[in-house]
């Protein structure tokens, strides 16, 4: 967990490939054009889908609710791929239609196909993207946070803070409510400190909130979009008062913020908030590069079908 692997099955792929291949319109036009960048065609799309939909068919004969976490693939590249193909898409606007596509087909196929199965299904089985990242979920349902996502931030201060976040609400998780007021407020100080690492170029955590914002409306339906800026518009002013705690009228006063910061709710959304800053960096990061990560230089998809080559089971 420390390093928040994203390893998923490769039922995932199958269909997610699947997906793409079956876009149409400028979206289309996008994918063609980032693939080619790798040496890719179109038509490569089907062909994944289909190698790793062969190796899900072979492999699961010998699975069921027990094992099938034992397919998902570990190197990370297969993530990586994928996250670097889906980030090229960030110029079509928001993800959230191919993301609860994503998730139905593999929830009805898993469910389908591997006996014994019951929800919620484990985390290789449950895809999320997030701002054109891949990842898996690996919190309770019905969230679809906290993430791991397919790469995380290259920086070593923003990977470990956003590593120390996802920890945090995986331990609230198997606490009973009420929790210790500062096991939920110190989210305030974590995500601030996220957002001023992921635009260090504004100074601070304020502005930097604004600017992470405003990106996200462009990855976003309205309706969340709407939801987050409600949420952190007041994000820096509690923030200050919780650190200051004396009464000071130029921000929230100290007992109110606790009173209002409680539960499950007020959390989600800035987990959410900050899932969602952290995966759209990424993606940004991989969409501005001049070339693809070292990783998948040189024909990726040679190595990565060998890893899932059915040939021995022949």
């Amino acid at each position: 967990m420390d390093n928040l692997s994203c390893m998923l099955s490769p039922l995932v792929y199958a269909e997610l490939y699947r997906l793409l291949a079956d876009v149409q319109g400028a979206q289309r036009d996008v994918l063609e054009e980032r693939l080619a960048e790798i040496g890719y065609d179109h038509l490569w799309l089907r062909s994944a889908s289909e190698a790793y939909d062969e190796y899900w068919n072979a492999q699961r004969q010998w699975t069921d609710a027990d094992s099938v976490s034992n397919i998902a693939l570990q190197p990370p590249e297969h993530a990586l791929l994928a996250t670097w193909i889906l980030a090229g898409l960030r110029i079509t606007g928001d993800d959230r239609a191919l993301d609860s596509e994503l998730k139905a087909n593999v929830f009805q196929r898993a469910l389908a196909e591997v006996p014994g199965l019951k929800v919620p299904l484990p985390a290789d089985l449950s895809p999320v993207i997030v701002g054109w990242t891949l990842g898996r979920i690996i919190s309770l349902p019905p969230y679809d946070w906290p993430v791991a996502p397919a790469k995380l931030p290259d920086d070593v201060n923003l990977r470990s803070a956003f590593i120390g976040l996802v920890h945090h609400v995986l331990l609230l998780e198997d606490m009973a409510e009420p929790w210790p007021e500062m096991m939920q407020t110190s989210m305030y100080w974590r995500g601030y400190g996220i957002a001023e690492a992921l635009k260090p170029e504004l100074g601070e955590g304020g502005p930097a909130i604004k600017e992470l914002l405003r990106e996200s409306r462009l990855l976003l339906p309205q309706n969340l979009t709407t939801q987050l800026n409600r949420h952190f518009s007041r994000f820096g002013s509690r923030r200050n008062a919780l650190s200051h705690v004396t009464d000071d009228p130029r921000r929230d006063r100290f007992v109110d913020v606790i009173a209002s910061t409680q539960g499950w709710e007020h959390l989600r959304l800035t987990v959410l908030g900050m899932t969602q800053f952290v995966c759209q960096e990424i993606s940004r990061s991989l969409y501005d590069a001049e070339q693809p990560p070292s990783a998948l230089r040189n024909d990726p998809w040679a190595y990565l079908e060998r890893e899932i080559s059915t040939e021995w089971l022949a």
